[in-house]
């Protein structure tokens, strides 16, 4: 067992001396060998999914035509510019907190994010199809920037799913959840969107609650007891600055990121003041949290997330008439909620239930989600009752609220499930190539 003596600075710069037990030569020549039989497997499987996808790309998909082509381009571009810098470089860099971490951080967020967004233009198709559109499997299906945005999108859930496993897994396992995942990304948009009809107008269901709840699943097969006390998972000056300019892109682009679908102009105006003034209350909140639980000083782990919750907490009713005061309300409840969490119940999770969640996805997308769903559900039932001639109208009317309750419980219920099925497969891959836990959270082992 390692020993740890920890100091720390003035600055929150954490040092750690620890004792790790040195490889063998034995483990050092096996680790070579395996490391070849990864690697190659890894170049094979993303080369064959490439072919497969060329193949499809070219039979099945076209442009789009010339007059959607000009609308969507002065409609949602701009939108799509915002949404595909927060998941390349906001997710990416808002990961590099680990001090000897930065290449894998950024670059599995520019591979996985990449293939995630090909991959998922075809299930975009796919799904699409089977909700009463057969026609689409005989004919060239056009696509263009609607497509990409929601690229992006699953994209994103994929990074919050990559974050709770942060630092102990290979490129291959990563290649084979950015393959599995997007599936069940879109199975659970199928179910819920396009049958029950579920309001989500920023993915709070789709891309928050199922993207952490999904990582938190395969963590548990993946934690290892010695990650949580190891002495690289933790930032340093440097580092934690790299993850604050990820932060201030997530969240000056994020009314962009929940305003993209809106199909309205008071929708689109809705979710973006919603969405702003939900996360001024998150940051204030945060900051005012973060003090009193860390011994009087700032912890650079709530400030890069908590103040982050508010753009998740308005995920799924950032567009409809909740009124400022709500949006503000709930914006700084999310914020203490996340700093609590990343205080008080991530450590718990890591010792009693075995999954150390490294960067604390449970805690920015997981419970602030969750607490979104909740205020649809009571938004939909309020205005159900009260308005007529509102804008949107509900599929369900009256029983929207049941209709929200519904999708929550269908998106926690597949994400778990599944996320099981895909940590049991992650796991199988490890014992062809385990990472030595010396090697946790340090680019050495792929760079």
């Amino acid at each position: 067992m390692a020993t740890l003596k920890r100091s720390i600075s003035s600055i929150t710069h954490i040092e750690i001396d620890a004792d790790l037990p040195e490889k063998t030569t034995e483990e050092e020549e096996k680790g070579k060998a395996l490391a070849w039989i990864e690697t190659i497997l890894f170049c094979a499987l993303l080369l064959v999914c490439e072919i497969f996808i060329v193949v499809i790309y070219s039979v099945w998909l076209d442009y789009t035509d010339i007059i959607d082509a000009f609308f969507e381009f002065e409609d949602i571009y701009y939108l799509y510019r915002d949404v595909a810098i927060m998941i390349f470089f906001g997710f990416g860099y808002l990961m590099t907190f680990p001090r000897r971490y930065g290449y894998t951080s950024i670059g599995m967020t520019f591979l996985i994010s990449a293939f995630v967004v090909q991959w998922s233009i075809i299930l975009d198709v796919f799904f699409h199809a089977l909700d009463d559109h057969l026609e689409l499997f005989s004919e060239r299906v056009p696509i263009g920037i609607y497509h990409l945005l929601n690229g992006c999108f699953c994209a994103g859930a994929v990074m919050i799913s990559f974050g709770a496993i942060l630092g102990k897994v290979t490129p291959l396992q990563l290649v084979v959840m950015a393959i599995i995942e997007p599936f069940f990304f879109w199975l659970n948009f199928f179910i819920c969107d396009l049958k029950l009809h579920a309001v989500d107008i920023g993915g709070g269901y789709y891309i928050h609650i199922f993207g952490a709840y999904f990582g938190l699943a395969i963590c548990f097969f993946l934690t290892d007891n010695k990650a949580s006390a190891h002495p690289d998972s933790i930032s340093c000056y440097t580092s934690d600055l790299f993850a604050f300019a990820g932060t201030l892109f997530l969240w000056l682009l994020w009314p962009s990121f929940n305003a993209a679908i809106a199909t309205t102009g008071i929708e689109r105006v809705r979710a973006v003041v919603n969405t702003m003034i939900s996360l001024t209350g998150a940051t204030v909140v945060a900051f005012v949290a973060s003090r009193l639980v860390s011994g009087t000083k700032f912890d650079p782990v709530h400030i890069q997330n908590a103040t982050l919750a508010g753009g998740v907490v308005m995920g799924i009713a950032a567009h409809l008439e909740i009124h400022l005061g709500t949006a503000l309300a709930m914006g700084m409840l999310a914020g203490i909620l996340s700093t609590l969490g990343y205080a008080v119940l991530t450590p718990i999770l890591s010792k009693f239930f075995h999954i150390h969640d490294t960067c604390g996805v449970n805690n920015l997308h997981g419970m602030p989600g969750v607490l979104g769903a909740i205020l649809s559900i009571f938004a939909t039932l309020v205005i159900s009752q009260v308005e007529d001639d509102y804008i949107p109208e509900y599929e369900h009317g009256k029983y929207q609220p049941l209709i929200q309750l519904a999708a929550l419980g269908i998106t926690l219920g597949i994400a778990i499930l599944f996320g099981i099925i895909t940590g049991i497969i992650l796991l199988g891959l490890s014992f062809l190539r385990r990472i030595h836990h010396r090697d946790f959270f340090n680019d050495r082992e792929t760079w």
